[in-house]
């Protein structure tokens, strides 16, 4: 173990896509070999297109990369034991670059290393963290509302569920998928839902608004315990919709005492029915509400990515833009 630098991922993939470039040419490029320190994010167990057990998976520093480990190699043992779930850490790899692109050989954790100095950090922690506690301020909601919603998500206590709800992404793959984006897609859900409750004379009742913004606030907590920094952990499958409703219910009883039980069972529907028609279908209008802005926030930051990146075109007509391989109409 000779080299304990850091990889550098964007180097990485630049050399990967070089020898897979080369080979489609019709090249047989030479094999590249190296070492060093990286933070592995996530693995799971796959097979090779013979049959064979391997395992495949992300390494990250600032940038991702995706490697192959086959049975044959010392790394493949390090995987089984990490299974049947495993949290992002740092660690030392052994590696070659071939047609097949990064395959680690050998690999073992090690110390002396910040987690967090490999992650790409879009949000600063304090600024989303301030933002949150305004928006809330900003919505109107009554003292019991704000007292449910700091008990629920231990605001005023540091300890693994405020910490995780800090440091935790909103998702896996797409919207928010970074360090912190779980508070700042909650934020922005919130935000988003003061922006346009002026305009809708239902939304002005104050047990209709305290409702809305718990609920706005705690529809995602469940992501605390289905992921860890955006790596999906062993009770995944419940999602974190089933996952929430359980941090829920240790709070039915303070929840009805200040309101009600209907009140308890609405914040319930939202959590267990806000992803709409990607889930299980609302059957409470503030379940419907809360999924329309959640859907919102997250199509709009997706959007913003993608112009930020400048990953989309339009065609000649100006009527139609394209990102993620697909056109969309924008005149309808």
């Amino acid at each position: 173990m000779a080299d304990l630098s850091v990889i550098n991922i964007a180097d990485l993939n630049k050399k990967i896509l070089e020898i897979q470039r080369s080979t489609d040419n019709g090249d047989t490029p030479a094999e590249i070999r190296g070492e060093g320190v990286v933070l592995l994010k996530n693995f799971s167990q796959g097979t090779t297109a013979s049959g064979k057990p391997k395992f495949i998976g992300t390494i990250e520093n600032i940038e991702e990369a995706k490697f192959n480990v086959w049975n044959n190699t010392g790394a493949y043992e390090y995987f089984e034991q990490l299974l049947p779930d495993s949290k992002p850490h740092p660690v030392w790899i052994n590696y070659s670059l071939s047609k097949y692109g990064l395959v680690i050989n050998n690999i073992m954790a090690v110390d002396g290393y910040n987690p967090e100095d490999f992650i790409f950090h879009k949000y600063n922690r304090k600024e989303i963290s301030s933002s949150f506690v305004t928006s809330i301020k900003a919505s109107g909601i009554s003292d019991n509302a704000i007292a449910i919603i700091r008990a629920v998500l231990h605001t005023d206590v540091c300890d693994a569920v405020s910490i995780r709800l800090i440091y935790e992404y909103a998702a896996y793959s797409h919207h928010d998928n970074c360090a912190t984006g779980l508070l700042a897609h909650m934020t922005k859900c919130i935000r988003l839902y003061n922006g346009i409750k002026g305009s809708y004379n239902f939304l002005s009742d104050q047990r209709t608004n305290d409702l809305m913004v718990i609920s706005l606030a705690l529809h995602d907590i469940g992501k605390i315990y289905e992921m860890h920094d955006g790596v999906y952990q062993r009770y995944s499958f419940l999602t974190h919709r089933g996952l929430g409703l359980e941090h829920l219910m240790p709070f039915k009883k303070m929840i009805v005492d200040l309101y009600d039980e209907e009140f308890f069972y609405m914040i319930c529907s939202v959590l267990l029915q806000h992803h709409g028609e990607y889930g299980e279908n609302p059957r409470t209008i503030y379940a419907m509400l809360v999924h329309m802005i959640d859907d919102m926030e997250a199509h709009l930051t997706s959007i913003d990515d993608i112009i930020a990146d400048h990953a989309y075109s339009s065609d000649a007509s100006g009527t139609k833009i394209k990102y993620n391989g697909s056109y969309l109409n924008i005149l309808g």
